[in-house]
């Protein structure tokens, strides 16, 4: 039952209160309900699924709490109603720089990484892959192109087939195991050396000394010369 109120009226002696019989009668009352109460059945719990509860044991009428502690770069200040949790020493800007433009992220922000022409991201847990999706040799290329000058550094080019295009420039080194620069002075200056005639008549003279318009290699002209011995 509820606690029971003894009443004791306007003022004293008015006659309007409970008498001495009725108010011994309403503390003994009062006192069998206290006795009867289990204060042993009083508790505390931590609400919530998650988290640290704060609530630690009972002892008897003592009700044992944790204390909360400030860890890295946070302090605790607290007044009769609160406790203020205050994070110092804290990043809460980050600016990223890229090679054109940049940017401010707050701690609301989000950056984005994609992939430009033949780059791929990717994003496990908390592992970011960056994948190059181009070729990585010129074997896997099947229509190679340079944007630029090819250094071969000293080596070779082996085993090639059909070289078609122009060159500008000296090349060098064997074919078919002989240097043309070798004999290139032999196609180059040909010197037959002086051709002697004996001219004894007019037609002698005439064929020594009169041009012939052989033709071209085009379209050759037939002729028949008798350029003496050499």
């Amino acid at each position: 039952m509820a606690i029971q109120l003894i009443n004791i009226g306007q003022i004293a002696n008015d006659g309007t209160g409970d008498d001495l019989r009725e108010a011994m009668v309403k503390i003994n009352q009062n006192f069998e309900e206290l006795d009867l109460r289990d204060d042993e059945q009083t508790t505390a719990s931590n609400l919530g699924a998650v988290g640290e509860g704060v609530f630690f044991n009972r002892v008897n009428y003592d009700l044992q709490f944790k204390k909360i502690a400030g860890g890295d770069n946070i302090t605790l200040s607290a007044d009769n109603e609160k406790i203020v949790i205050n994070a110092s020493n804290v990043v809460t800007d980050i600016t990223v720089n890229a090679d054109s433009g940049s940017v401010v992220l707050d701690t609301s922000a989000s950056l984005t990484i994609v992939g430009g022409a033949g780059i791929s991201t990717s994003i496990n847990n908390s592992v970011l892959t960056i994948t190059n999706e181009y070729v990585s040799e010129i074997v896997e290329d099947t229509t190679p192109q340079l944007g630029g000058d090819l250094d071969a550094q000293g080596f070779n080019i082996l085993n090639l087939g059909t070289a078609t295009g122009s060159f500008v420039g000296n090349l060098t080194g064997n074919v078919n195991g002989v240097d043309p620069a070798a004999t290139a002075y032999y196609f180059n200056n040909i010197d037959l050396g002086n051709i002697s005639l004996t001219i004894t008549n007019i037609i002698d003279l005439l064929a020594a000394t009169v041009d012939v318009d052989q033709g071209t290699y085009g379209n050759p002209a037939a002729f028949n010369i008798d350029l003496g011995s050499i």
